[in-house]
């Protein structure tokens, strides 16, 4: 009886044991399971700080490439500016240039043209009042008898003469003859001679000096007086010289 006592404590020790050693073991198991989880947790907790630091790492390496770049497209910009900036200005500077030349040389031209064409007419007006006075008309005026060209002969007539009329004859025989000069004739009564009737004669090539009495004939040469007659017979004498 005491054998199956002893028997049964054993057994109940046992079992005692076993069941100790059982909770140890779930116990460990349950700590192993802690600790791996808090590691998982903590493995798990270095990759996202890893990941964080890694995206941080890639974010400031693209910003830092996005800056560069930025950088690098702002000064290429500025370049691209600056050389348009410079080509615009040598363009303009150049068109200026251009349109100087051009004005100027209009001007030149025009003025030239200008000069050219005020001598043509001036030289035409001269010669076609030359010719006038010169060959289509007798009657020419005192002050301007010196610009005619040529040699020739200017009868200057006092109306109040009474010899005027044989003084017309005479020059009208002269006139028929082609190889007899040319002889003009001066009205003293017209306004624009009646200033060179004086009462004392100067016969001075000099038309603001030049002065007659009454009646003269006048010898001109080269644009100068050369001869003068002022009395009846000189001038008879010499227009009967001339027929």
């Amino acid at each position: 009886m005491e054998d199956n006592k002893k028997k049964v404590t054993k057994n109940k020790t046992e079992d005692a044991n076993k069941r100790k050693t059982e909770n140890n073991k779930i116990e460990t198991k349950k700590i192993a399971v802690k600790k791996g989880g808090a590691k998982k947790k903590s493995e798990e907790k270095k990759i996202k700080e890893k990941s964080f630091s890694e995206n941080v790492k890639e974010e400031k390496m693209f910003s830092d490439i996005t800056k560069e770049d930025n950088k690098k497209k702002a000064i290429k910009d500025a370049r691209r500016k600056l050389n348009y900036a410079k080509t615009s200005d040598g363009e303009e500077f150049g068109r200026l240039i251009k349109i100087i030349l051009i004005v100027t040389v209009i001007m030149v031209v025009f003025y030239g043209v200008t000069v050219v064409v005020t001598n043509k007419v001036k030289e035409a007006k001269d010669e076609q009042s030359s010719e006038s006075q010169g060959i289509q008309y007798d009657n020419i005026m005192v002050g301007s008898m010196l610009k005619i060209n040529g040699n020739f002969y200017v009868l200057i007539e006092d109306q109040d003469d009474s010899r005027i009329s044989e003084y017309d004859t005479l020059k009208q025989t002269i006139a028929a003859n082609p190889d007899a000069p040319k002889i003009f004739v001066a009205d003293l009564s017209d306004s624009f001679n009646s200033s060179y009737l004086s009462s004392e004669s100067n016969y001075e090539s000099d038309m603001t000096k030049f002065r007659v009495t009454g009646t003269t004939l006048v010898k001109i040469e080269d644009h100068k007086i050369t001869e003068t007659y002022d009395s009846y017979d000189e001038i008879n004498d010499k227009l009967k010289e001339l027929e």
